[in-house]
């Protein structure tokens, strides 16, 4: 397996030297071009219980368990598809911050909607440590299990990721934050991790990030041009308004 490397706004897998940046580091350093290494997330603390913004109340299709992926917006809008990993710090910087924006401006007003899809796997191997695949699993199964509390589970888990370079992700976090989050079936939730019930749509989305040319997260594919926005909010903004306007 590869280790992972992480220029100034995105985890990316490559062969190199790690090294370990904290997230305020991160925030001081945000004027540089690039910065190489891989920056490990902090330790919440206290889990965060306030999770009331815009990506926890994000609205769901009408029929959301017809959807593989978790979504939120209108079906009958075109799809901003965002690949993340659960155990990525920028995802987590991405999906407590800017997503709630792109919520609030595009999604509620029914402009888009948007999938999200963890990317667990690169070039077949984990990505970001051999707990990834078994926290994409545990996503799977919040969105299958109880699509109306998806969303306040994906920003819990983003509000209160452990360190990266920790492996984390086991069975029994993973129910718990499903608990705190408040998803029903935890149980169901439980048995759905073990079986490993989702491995073909978590493989399935290596390929389709593979073919979209997605090579680290946070990555939006908006009308078949990717990028990364925490990078490049601007340009983000500006795809998804033609997206909007093209429909």
């Amino acid at each position: 397996m590869t280790d992972t490397e992480r220029n100034s706004t995105q985890c990316t897998s490559s062969v190199g030297e790690r090294r370990l940046l904290t997230r305020r580091r991160f925030l001081a350093a945000s004027g540089v071009i690039a910065l190489s290494g891989c920056l490990s997330g902090e330790d919440t603390g206290s889990p965060d219980t306030e999770v009331e913004g815009p990506v926890a109340n994000a609205p769901i299709p009408d029929d959301p368990r017809s959807f593989t992926y978790a979504r939120t917006g209108s079906a009958d809008r075109p799809t901003v598809t965002y690949y993340g990993n659960w155990k990525c710090p920028y995802c987590a910087d991405f999906s407590t911050g800017f997503l709630g924006d792109i919520i609030t401006d595009y999604v509620e007003p029914g402009d888009v909607n948007l999938q999200f899809r963890a990317l667990a796997y690169i070039d077949g191997e984990p990505f970001l440590g051999p707990d990834a695949p078994r926290a994409a699993q545990a996503g799977l199964a919040a969105w299958n299990v109880g699509p109306e509390t998806y969303w306040r589970y994906h920003e819990y888990v983003f509000a209160n990721q452990p360190p990266e370079s920790a492996t984390w992700a086991t069975t029994d976090k993973l129910v718990s934050f499903a608990e705190e989050a408040g998803v029903p079936e935890t149980g169901q939730l439980r048995t759905k991790i073990q079986e490993q019930a989702y491995e073909s749509p978590i493989r399935e989305t290596s390929q389709a990030a593979a073919d979209a040319g997605v090579s680290g997260t946070p990555a939006l594919v908006i009308d078949g041009e990717t990028v990364n926005p925490l990078s490049d909010e601007q340009r983000t903004r500006t795809l998804i308004e033609q997206l909007a306007d093209g429909s």
